[in-house]
């Protein structure tokens, strides 16, 4: 059983002190490090009696663990704590089934009560290090001091990215809110262009492909630093751009270089997949809006 389905099933049964106490140990966290009872008692607002009964249900319940003298949240409590808020904004009525597993994060259907099907993305970074997104990001990532920080980090880079994109294509998938590690998303139906599905016009779905590099980059002014075949989705005559959490803006130092690099990881997969050449400069420059064509 998965973390995401841990904390699901565990939801309904959580009294309000101990939610209080797991928000209690997310606020000390953030700026403390591993807080101890004494201060999860403070952040909380719950005596140090009442923290000692929580702490000890939730660790039993695999939403919190000790280290040291102090308490952590494990992933079941992050997650527990996101779908809470879900619930409680009526954005989510019950969590469906698995539709992806990624290196760094896990995608749910997510029903609301009404009929509507999302998608929510639960991010996992930490299951791999994540250092060469790091690294071509540049120093603004000294702040990744955890997994939580990572994966907070993470799920609110995406939202915003993907709010800066919307209006723009139906081919950027829609944000519909976030929460801690994850990201409640528009549902999109497709296979992963790595998977090398039949389309209808090889050289026309590269085309379709640029433009919407082209759109992100000239409209909203985003470079998506980590685009390959692995996050395009196609029914096979449509396509989505999705996973945009390490998405750096156009004005970045290295932006012209994630750019290319972003082309040069789709023209390639054309290439090798679809036997369709396509000169990457010509594709940068048309791209950068340099020209009208490719």
């Amino acid at each position: 059983m998965s973390t995401t389905e841990k904390a699901a099933r565990v939801l309904k049964s959580l009294k309000d002190e101990e939610w209080r106490t797991l928000a209690g140990v997310e606020r000390a966290s953030t700026g403390y490090g591993t807080p101890d009872a004494g201060r999860v008692s403070r952040m909380s607002r719950l005596p140090s009696e009442r923290v000692g009964f929580a702490t000890a249900d939730l660790e039993r319940k695999g939403l919190l663990m000790r280290k040291g003298r102090g308490f952590a949240l494990t992933r079941e409590g992050v997650e527990a704590m996101a779908l809470k808020d879900y619930v409680k904004k009526d954005l989510i009525f019950a969590l469906g089934a698995i539709i992806a597993k990624g290196k760094e994060s896990d995608v749910y259907e997510a029903l609301t009560e009404e009929g509507t099907i999302y998608a929510l993305k639960l991010y996992k970074i930490g299951r791999t290090s994540f250092t060469s997104v790091r690294k071509r990001r540049g120093s603004e990532d000294a702040a990744f001091r955890s997994w939580m920080t990572a994966n907070y980090d993470a799920a609110r880079r995406e939202y915003h990215a993907l709010k800066m994109l919307e209006g723009l294509s139906p081919s950027f998938p829609r944000a519909v809110a976030y929460s801690r590690s994850t990201v409640l998303l528009e549902e999109v139906s497709g296979v992963r262009l790595s998977q090398r599905p039949a389309l209808a016009d090889h050289r026309a779905a590269l085309g379709v492909i640029l433009g919407l590099i082209r759109t992100a980059y000239l409209k909203a002014g985003l470079v998506n630093a980590d685009l390959s075949e692995y996050n395009i989705l196609t029914d096979g005559a449509s396509f989505w751009l999705i996973d945009w959490p390490q998405a750096v803006a156009a004005s970045h130092p290295n932006g012209a270089d994630l750019l290319m690099h972003d082309i040069l990881n789709v023209t390639s997969f054309f290439r090798r997949a679809y036997g369709v050449d396509a000169d990457a400069q010509r594709s940068f420059d048309f791209v950068t809006g340099g020209s009208r064509t490719m």
